[in-house]
């Protein structure tokens, strides 16, 4: 956003690389509630805004092994999902009959071919799966509650070649066809068999396209965060765990607590057993079922489940041809991208993910002869009624001698590429460009100076503005308003919080703040403003959505509708605010569980490597000092809206909040479907998490909604890009922001949701490196 307050910032920006030239570049889009004018002022009470509230739900912190806990934490245990978490999609698509009836027809076998239906249409057939298995009314669940949760999967799925939502469903129903072939589905009780299909459905929910491999290699946050160890998995399985407790969903809230504990025991286990590198593990285990005093045992169900799972993860060789070898296409597509990557970061290029030394054909082949025949050959053994379906890998093994990869692409990639529009367009594309940062209306009512019906506005505008400008004798010391005894309170606070470095946070105010005036010597302090003491902890403390509650923080700036009718009463709500309003934080560890915790334990270290304005001595107090700081800050932009205009500032202040922030993200959708729909390509930054779902329910009909794999919950100022899809190729995405941040100060500069990068192809046939970003240190990240 444009440059706030008295505090620097480099705005935000979007790129759009490759040959094509860019048409247009729109700037601010507009602001919710129609025609407002906006106009920047230099008596904005502003010090870096952000868009939409904290959502203490998106917070990341799982335990330090990486390890995915099985067993229910200590903390606030709620028996139904949280009510703070972004929307789910809830509109259920129209059933295509046609397709709905010849898909439901081989369900139970393996010729049903996911790449033939639409994405709607596999919403119903995978629907169908569990109404045919009867588990909704088994366990309880109700319909639309499942409804929802099909489509939170479907929604969390990125637009990999291989990796995506088509791949999700076939799975889910090759699991179905296997566990009919085979026998285990009957002999599992329906807690089991609703275990399995919920693992199918999740097994890789918001898989990044790249293997465990590439995430170590790249020094992945999430390589980190699981120790190296099934990273993926481990993380599909906290996905689908947090997606099922979602408030919009709470598709376990049939379960007790033992029941529960039980079922994300079997549902981790069974998603871990698609990591490839326990395939081995798995091999001695079925040999080990091979041998004759073992023969005609009882298999454990978990261990039935978890072979079923490995079958349909790997099941493309179990296909039809025809239809084996378009997976075949598309997962080596997947590969050669992570390749591409690797190459670009100047990695070593992992040997099956380089496509200037492998062979499509040449893969299939050595998977066949080397990997998975030799498994299916013990499954076949140890499961004697799927026996019979393992013939189909030698037919397709033979027909692939057949083939090289002209012969696979020109089959494929041609007739794929001809379905798409544009691709007779001489060179590369000119594409349209719309860029809007949205926390440009966020929750500070007086960010901007508008147009408003009320002639009382302007006079308060202009007040305010003559005040700033020229205080004169107007002007006071800060102790005069944040006097001594509310710094002692003020500091019993900190102590009791447990907050260290007190002494020397006490003599920075006795020599540096408390003698100040206020408008010359604090408001106009441009050091404060690079050291972000102000802003730093605004961003997490204006607004806080906590367990379904909004919660703000009495101040000018905030949505705060409470009066405010002197400094005395302003500082007895401020205090029990930061001090004694406990939030609610979704423990990562353990989903289900929640931890509390303090306003004032939500603030965080302002570190000296990334912003070089606060000193090492300061960095060591920042938390105390950012609370001191953001104190003073409310008490003086109250004293002096109470000094200009006593009796019609917070009226104003709420005629604004209704105008501004009521349904602002639907606003932003709908601004961007009538004036903005000629964008190819729609920059967005500063958005919150929960936007993303609001984006792909409005605009993904049309646009391709793309995100970092991993989005900030925290500050919620998240970059995204809107690319639409008649200009794009679905499934050629490959996400590369991580990596770039990496090249860009190792975040050192950067916090998470600043940039959005992806490479993608044009149907021109070009690639196009697509980036967003938001920064908001000085200029230190821009690309």
């Amino acid at each position: 956003m444009p440059a706030p307050g008295t505090e620097t910032s480099n705005g935000s920006g979007a790129v759009a690389m490759s040959e094509a030239e860019n048409a247009s570049n729109h700037g601010n889009a507009g602001a919710p509630k129609g025609s407002l004018e906006l106009r920047k002022s230099s008596s904005e009470l502003s010090f870096e805004g952000y868009d939409g509230n904290y959502d203490s739900n998106h917070l990341r912190g799982e335990d330090s092994d990486g390890e995915l806990s099985p067993r229910l934490g200590q903390g606030h245990v709620l028996p139904n999902a949280s009510k703070q978490q972004a929307p789910i999609p809830v509109q259920w698509p129209e059933r295509n009959e046609e397709a709905f009836q010849r898909g439901k027809a081989c369900l139970k076998t393996l010729e049903c071919d996911a790449l033939s239906f639409t994405s709607d249409d596999l919403v119903h057939l995978i629907f169908e799966i569990f109404m045919e298995l009867n588990l909704p009314e088994d366990l309880g669940i109700p319909i639309e509650k499942m409804k929802r949760f099909i489509l939170g999967v479907r929604d969390r799925m990125l637009d990999n070649p291989y990796h995506n939502w088509t791949h999700i469903f076939d799975v889910t129903q090759t699991v179905y066809s296997l566990g009919t072939i085979s026998g285990v589905i009957p002999r599992l009780t329906s807690m089991e068999c609703f275990a399995l299909f919920i693992s199918a459905m999740c097994h890789d929910l918001e898989h990044p396209g790249v293997n465990n491999l590439f995430l170590i290699k790249s020094r992945s946050s999430l390589a980190t965060l699981y120790d190296e160890t099934s990273i993926l998995e481990k993380h599909h399985s906290f996905r689908a765990f947090e997606l099922m407790l979602h408030s919009n969903i709470d598709l376990l809230s049939f379960l007790q607590p033992e029941q529960y504990t039980f079922f994300r025991e079997m549902v981790m286990s069974i998603i871990l057993a698609t990591d490839m590198a326990r395939h081995s593990d798995y091999m001695t285990r079925l040999k080990e079922k091979m041998q004759p005093d073992e023969q005609g045992k009882e298999l454990d169900s978990l261990f039935e489940m978890e072979i079923l799972i490995k079958c349909a993860d790997t099941s493309n060789v179990l296909k039809p041809f025809e239809v084996a070898k378009k997976w075949a296409l598309r997962v080596t597509d997947e590969f050669f991208l992570q390749g591409d990557m690797e190459r670009a970061n100047g990695m070593d290029v992992t040997p099956m993910c380089d496509r200037t030394t492998q062979s499509r054909v040449a893969l299939q082949k050595g998977f066949i002869d080397f990997v998975i025949g030799p498994f299916y050959r013990c499954v076949g053994s140890v499961f004697p009624k799927m026996a019979h379906i393992f013939g189909q890998i030698q037919v397709n093994r033979e027909a692939w001698d057949a083939y090289d990869d002209a012969m696979l692409e020109g089959e494929l990639g041609n007739t794929y590429r001809a379905e798409l529009p544009g691709l007779l367009n001489d060179g590369p594309m000119k594409l349209r460009i719309v860029t809007w940062n949205i926390a440009a209306v966020n929750n500070n009512p007086f960010e901007y100076w508008i147009t408003h019906q009320s002639d009382e506005y302007a006079k308060l505008m202009q007040s305010v503005q003559h005040f700033i400008d020229n205080p004169g004798e107007k002007d006071f010391e800060v102790s005069s308003i944040f006097s001594d005894q509310m710094f002692a309170e003020l500091k019993e606070e900190m102590a009791e919080h447990g907050f260290s470095g007190l002494d020397e946070w006490e003599m920075r105010w006795e020599t540096e703040y408390r003698g100040r005036m206020s408008v010359s010597g604090f408001l106009k302090d441009k050091h404060i403003g690079s050291k972000r003491l102000i802003s730093m902890p605004d961003r997490i403390t204006n607004t806080i959505n906590s367990d379904g509650r909004i919660l703000m923080r009495p101040s000018v700036i905030s949505m705060f509708d409470e009066d405010i009718r002197s400094i005395g009463q302003w500082w007895r709500m401020w205090k029990q605010f930061i001090f004694h309003t406990e939030i609610l934080t979704l423990d990562r560890l353990t989903p289900g569980v929640y931890n509390s915790q303090t306003v004032c334990q939500m603030i965080q270290e302002i570190k000296h490597s990334k912003y070089p304005a606060i000193s090492v001595e300061e960095e060591e107090i920042s938390i105390p000092l950012q609370v001191l700081v953001l104190a003073v800050f409310d008490a003086v932009l109250l004293h002096i809206l109470n000094t200009v205009a006593l009796k019609t500032w917070q009226p104003i202040k709420r005629s604004l909040c209704e105008a501004f922030n009521q349904n602002k993200g639907q606003e932003v959708i709908s601004i961007l479907r009538n004036s903005y729909e000629d964008g190819d390509v729609i920059f967005i930054q500063e958005a919150a998490a929960g936007f993303v779902d609001q984006a792909k329910a409005g605009l993904g009909n049309k646009y391709l909604i793309l995100r970092p794999y991993l989005l900030d919950g925290y500050r919620n100022q998240n970059s995204i890009i809107l690319a639409k899809r008649e200009r794009f190729v679905e499934g050629s995405t490959i996400d590369v922001t991580e990596h770039v941040c990496r090249l860009a100060g190792g975040g050192k500069w950067t916090a998470p949701g600043d940039l959005c990068v992806m490479a993608m192809k044009g149907v021109d046939g070009s690639r196009y490196l697509l980036a967003s970003f938001h920064g908001d240190t000085n200029g230190l990240a821009t690309v």
